[in-house]
């Protein structure tokens, strides 16, 4: 009879404690998977992979941000103190076309956006767009709007010991800066030192490739991007070339791809700026900032001061690639790769 009533007492406080685990992950849900912060706790967004979704579906916002790594040091409020309206991000390092495209739809399904900052990458423009999103190398369970499995979620060690304690804290912190969402800036260093100590420079310089040899595949993934334009005239969408560094260039260049590069970013400007709703500003043939090193950690990856920049640029309405500039402004980005390999890299 005691062996029972143990048994009986154990099942019972196992359900108790398992529903205030379950009932704590629902209530803090530092995954935003249910709702956004609540009782006066901040956003504290870290980690894109598992909390991008929710937070393009249940934030309350007007305008986003989509991009890779590069666009993580954005902060949001530097887009609402310039542009008005509410500002929060749709982020995958290393993002594909597809991958943003998802984010995209995601957001017009729940909100009426003003305005669409899209981060693009000449990467993606040329990597494969029939790439499925969300795939098995992200958590699912956040994905999908099945709620039998998330039991992932609700009993899950790791969030109620790490990530729900975490959220509490950072909420509790007063500097806690909510606008800096995925920011890594400030676990890194720049300087020209550590970017060229990352730098293996290809020995030998390669016959350059036929500008138009991707031409198929950027048109493709222009195709995704432009459906979502297209369905939504009444959102200004404002594309980002950002500025890679010049390392970034003469890879490029001595690995025969800088012409087919720059050919991406025409594809790209004569196929966006042919809808009404459409801008697109142009960072990459800045020599100021891309010749100097001490912007960067790596060829591609710049500081947050550098992200400042760009938006008080696009503030001004600085830098803006339209259909009369465009042949001018791209001859000379061909001109300034030729200069790097001519002045710059014999330095």
């Amino acid at each position: 009879m005691e062996a029972k009533k143990f048994i009986g007492t154990f099942f019972i406080w196992a359900g108790v404690l398992l529903f205030a685990a379950a009932a704590a992950v629902a209530v803090m849900d530092p995954f935003y998977h249910y709702h956004a912060p609540v009782g006066g706790l901040k956003a504290v967004v870290s980690k894109a992979e598992y909390q991008c979704i929710g937070t393009v579906r249940n934030f309350s916002y007007d305008s986003i941000i989509f991009g890779s790594s590069v666009a993580e040091n954005y902060n949001n409020r530097w887009f609402d103190e310039a542009f008005g309206g509410k500002t929060i991000k749709g982020i995958k390092s290393g993002a594909a076309t597809a991958d943003l495209v998802y984010y995209m739809k995601e957001a017009f399904s729940s909100h009426e956006l003003v305005n669409v900052w899209y981060c693009v990458d000449i990467s993606a423009l040329n990597a494969d767009a029939s790439k499925t999103f969300p795939d098995a190398s992200l958590p699912l369970y956040l994905y999908n709007r099945n709620p039998f499995d998330d039991v992932q979620y609700f009993w899950n060690k790791t969030v109620l010991f790490e990530h729900i304690p975490y959220e509490l804290a950072s909420s509790l912190e007063s500097d806690y800066d909510e606008g800096a969402s995925y920011n890594w800036a400030h676990y890194k260093t720049f300087s020209a030192e550590d970017t060229l100590s990352r730098y293996a420079r290809p020995e030998i310089v390669s016959v350059m490739k036929k500008e138009d040899a991707n031409a198929d595949v950027i048109d493709a993934n222009l195709s995704l991007i432009g459906e979502v334009v297209q369905a939504h005239p009444e959102t200004r969408f404002h594309f980002l070339f950002s500025p890679y560094s010049m390392l970034w260039w003469d890879e490029a260049y001595r690995n025969g791809d800088s012409d087919g590069a720059i050919f991406t970013v025409k594809c790209a400007a004569e196929y966006l700026l042919s809808f009404e709703n459409v801008e697109i500003y142009y960072f990459q043939n800045d020599a100021a900032i891309i010749t100097n090193l001490d912007n960067y950690m790596d060829t591609i990856h710049f500081s947050e001061e550098v992200n400042h920049e760009i938006v008080r640029r696009l503030q001004a309405g600085e830098c803006r690639l339209t259909l009369e500039n465009l042949d001018e402004t791209l001859a000379e980005m061909a001109a300034l790769v030729l200069e790097i390999e001519e002045r710059y890299m014999e330095e």
